[in-house]
């Protein structure tokens, strides 16, 4: 109320703060009243983002430790809003500010739902509080729902024969979310470099509650290690998948069995540094495979997310503005 009080005193409009760079209102009669433009916070740095907790590896393990992927969301969805939640479709997405999950479009397609929403700090699907014991028992706190208040679909998302292009869908959060140790954002990076690269022999990882060699879902959450290929690699050996090498990452796992551990629209992810200095970034989004029957044994297609860097920005921004209007 008091900034709306003072807009009225000096005889400031919406449009007025809008169209002033961040900072302080510079003329002379705003320096008496040292009116300062506050803009919304841009996507966080590696000082927050990206952070994953030291793993206890299990040989040959599938399941992901507790906490291990902080960012990774499960999508819910209701036929109306009296409904109780559920997670079928199985869908994942990306945590990448206190307030907005990134995700595939196509997972937003399925017209039988009319809400959506996001989990937060979940693991294990059959448990709340999830624990695990290493030398006594440890408890992550609960789960957190959250309802989706805006979801913003490419609006030139389309499919062709199966595949999906400029298949990526944001979503704002209902209320901002709390970070813990259970939920953290993921890094997002605009390097030009990243933008050109194909991820070719990159060791990437991906992480969701799909496992389509029981042809079923996992209620632990999974994860697996793949490795990206280059556009041209993965046209010759699968044709059927025609990879858009500027808005497309192909990859597959290390033994042709990995990729289904993934869920659509959830992370695919690339690390930098070392040791305590690691940190994880968004490479891409889960869109989709090849063909169904041998999903989980061949490659699959992620939305790059680099290429869409500004599209993301542009649409965050564009909500802050019409929250004044």
């Amino acid at each position: 109320m008091a900034l709306i009080n003072l807009m009225k005193e000096i005889n400031y409009t919406n449009s007025t703060l809008l169209n002033v760079k961040c900072g302080m209102l510079n003329s002379a009669r705003e320096l008496v009243y040292n009116v300062h433009v506050c803009c919304p916070k841009d996507l966080p740095d590696s000082s927050v983002c990206g952070q994953s907790p030291p793993i206890f590896y299990i040989v040959g393990g599938k399941d992901a430790q507790l906490n291990q992927f902080p960012w990774t969301a499960l999508l819910l969805y209701k036929r109306d809003i009296a409904r109780p939640w559920t997670t079928s479709p199985r869908c994942a997405g990306s945590l990448i500010t206190n307030r907005y999950v990134l995700t595939a479009a196509h997972c937003l397609t399925v017209t039988r739902f009319t809400e959506i929403g996001v989990r937060l700090g979940e693991h294990n699907l059959e448990t709340n509080p999830d624990c695990i014991w290493l030398l006594k028992k440890k408890c992550a706190k609960p789960h957190v729902d959250i309802d989706v208040s805006l979801a913003i679909v490419h609006k030139q998302y389309h499919t062709r024969d199966g595949r999906h292009y400029n298949d990526i869908a944001l979503l704002r959060l209902a209320r901002p979310v709390i970070y813990t140790a259970g939920i953290k954002p993921i890094c997002i990076r605009p390097d030009f470099e990243i933008a050109r690269s194909s991820f070719e022999n990159h060791t990437l990882e991906i992480a969701g509650w799909g496992d389509s060699s029981r042809q079923q879902y996992s209620s632990v959450l999974l994860h697996g290690t793949i490795r990206g290929m280059s556009p041209e690699n993965c046209l010759t050996q699968f044709p059927t998948l025609r990879v858009d090498r500027d808005i497309q990452i192909c990859a597959m796992g290390r033994d042709g069995t990995d990729t289904g551990r993934g869920d659509s629209g959830g992370p695919l992810m690339a690390s930098v540094g070392r040791a305590d200095h690691q940190f994880y970034y968004l490479a891409g989004i889960t869109s989709y495979g090849g063909d169904a029957s041998s999903y989980g044994c061949g490659p699959a297609v992620y939305t790059k997310t680099s290429s869409y860097i500004w599209w993301i920005k542009w649409n965050m921004m564009n909500i802050w503005k019409k929250s004044f209007m």
